[in-house]
Formats: C-alpha cells, structure tokens, sequence
C-alpha cells in the first residue's frame, strides 16, 4: 500500500545521522590509478556525514550524531558541518582516536578506488552513554548505517540509539551501507569492492531490520541484509522481518519501492546523465528521498528527489560538496523534463 510516511510532523528537528564521518581525499587526476594520482582535494566524507550536510542543503534540519578526533582533520570536519548548517550537538571528539581518512579515485565509468585509513578511527567510538534522549525526542528521525554494526561497541551504541527512537517515537531509517573492507571480509586494501556475502553480517543486519520504519540500499546490500542470492527472494526475507517501506537504489535505473504488496512495487523513472563520479550518490539518493518524506511529499515525489539528487552528484567532483540544494534539484528536474517532452 503506497501511503504516506508517518512521522511526528511538529519536531524542531528532521533528521538525526548517526554514523561516518570522515575525510575524503579525492584524487584531482581523473582517469588514472590512486598509484599515478600526485593531488589530491579534501572534503567531508563517510555516508552518515554526506547525508547530514545533503539533507541540510535540501531545506531538512538535520543533525550530526558521531564523534571525530581532536586533530586537524576533527576540526576541519566540524567546521565544515557548521558552515552546511548542520547541528552539531551530538557530534563528540575524541583525545584518543584519530579521524577517518579515505582516498578515492575516479576513473569512469566504472573504476572508482578507495582505500580506507580507519582502523579505530574517531567515528566508530560511540557509546550508549553518548545517547541524548531528549534530543531524539526533537527529531522525527534517526538515521542509522550498517557500517555501525561493524564493531561490538558500535553495535551496543547502535541498537541503544533505536531503542531511544522507539521510546520516543522517532522514526527509524536504515542506510544498509554495506562496505565489505570495513567488516574485515575482504583485504584491507580492498575498498572498491561493493559486496562480499558473509552469513555474520547478513545476521547483524536482520536483528536491525525490525526496529525500523524505513530501509534503503542497493541491490547489493538487500541482498547481504538478506542472506539471499536474487533481489526478488531478499525482498521476501526482509518483508518476513519488517514491515517498512523497502527502497531499493538501482542506479541509473532509478529505483524501485516495496510496500505491503511485494509484486507491485512503486518504480520511479531515472535520470539518466553522463558519470564522472558514482561515489556518494547513494548517499544523495538518500538526502533526496528524506527531503520528500520529512516534508509530506508523496512516495513517488520523494523518489524523483532522490534520484534527481544522485543524477546531478554523478556529474561532480566529491561527495558531500557535490549535494545539491533544494532550487538546484528544482531546476534539474524541470530542465530535464522540459528536454524530454522536447524529444519526444
């Protein structure tokens, strides 16, 4: 049944992002290897850290939940989270943990390197005792990623999060987020890949999955939320845990929404463009789809949203100072329908 997203509309607060936050150092050298790369450019980075500054630049009050390093890096991700207009409240610092670092390469259309420095970092240092339940009770949603399950005490600190929202009645959404690297299920110098099946994280995920009120992820990651081998039999197993909305990221393709009936899915049209970058659309997708939502938008104007969102991140350098903002999607969406009523 395609219905609206419930939700408490009259809170301060949109969106609470709990997870990643990082430094991405990306590659100015488009087109050749991370060994033949000689500059790189800094950004914000990490899924949960793209989402908070995205969904604020789409009009959301939204809020960083996560913990960086008191270090160069901690300060100029903070500094860069206030000047997006993202709260800060819940974002800690840590003496002993550096901040996370990843270097990305772009080489299109389908070569996009990364290489993780985030061996204890910052950003996975959240505790339960790190949880404000009166600031949950300010927002509508919670915001969590899978690579919070990565780790026990990250785990404890992600379930005591939910469990908050519950109480609170704060929604729950669930980035699947699946990196296979930061799991340890691939090399460690592997962050490229984008899937590894592992029975343990497929059981991490599942004890999430009925806690929430929205899941979203790509083929990919429904299938290692699942533990099935085919799109179509891990929808099945994750509608047997949950009863939330399934938003599946297809990419170009745009996406495709699971409610109540399982073989009629809500499909949106794509907005197919020229790639430069696919890395931090996802997390795009994500800021547009919420922006929807969070606003009252039907299911099938969120979905144009999120897949608007994406589109325009693919053409650009970076993730988080690719995001859009609200006018701009606006413009994108018209100009593209204009062109295509123009073709037809």
């Amino acid at each position: 049944m395609n219905k609206q997203w419930d939700f408490s509309p009259s809170r301060e607060m949109d969106v609470i992002c709990m997870g990643r936050v990082a430094v991405d150092l990306y590659s100015e050298q488009i087109g050749c290897s991370i060994e033949e790369t000689e500059t790189f450019r800094k950004y914000l980075g990490g899924c949960a850290g793209n989402i908070a500054v995205g969904t604020s630049r789409l009009g959301l009050k939204s809020a960083m939940f996560s913990c960086v390093g008191a270090d160069a890096m901690g300060n100029f991700l903070t500094a860069t989270l206030q000047q997006e207009n993202v709260n800060i409240s819940l974002l800690k610092k840590t003496q002993r943990h550096l901040t996370g670092l990843v270097i990305l390469g772009i080489d299109p259309p389908d070569r996009f390197p990364l290489i993780f420095y985030r061996e204890n970092c910052a950003d996975m240092q959240l505790s339960s005792k790190d949880i404000d339940k009166t600031f949950f009770a300010k927002a509508k949603s919670l915001l969590i990623t899978g690579t919070g399950l990565s780790t026990e005490s990250m785990r404890s600190a992600t379930h005591h999060a939910i469990e908050t929202a519950i109480a609170v009645g704060t929604k729950v959404i669930f980035d699947l987020d699946y990196r296979p690297v930061l799991w340890g299920v691939t090399d460690k110098g592997d962050g490229e890949s984008r899937y590894q099946f592992s029975d343990t994280v497929s059981s991490y995920y599942q004890a999430v999955l009925k806690k929430c009120d929205l899941i979203v992820g790509t083929e990919e990651e429904i299938l290692i939320a699942s533990g099935q081998t085919t799109v179509e039999e891990s929808v099945i197993k994750i509608r047997s845990h949950s009863s939330a909305p399934i938003v599946l990221k297809r990419g170009a393709k745009g996406c495709c929404i699971y409610f109540d009936d399982l073989s009629n899915p809500l499909v949106s049209k794509p907005f197919p463009v020229k790639i430069l970058n696919v890395l931090g659309a996802g997390d795009a997708f994500m800021s547009g789809l919420l922006r929807g939502l969070l606003c009252n938008e039907s299911w099938s104007l969120s979905a144009d949203y999120a897949n608007a969102c994406g589109a325009i991140v693919v053409t650009r350098h970076g993730c988080a100072p690719a995001m859009p903002h609200f006018p701009e999607m606006q413009k994108f969406i018209e100009g593209y329908e204009n062109v295509t009523l123009s073709d037809t």
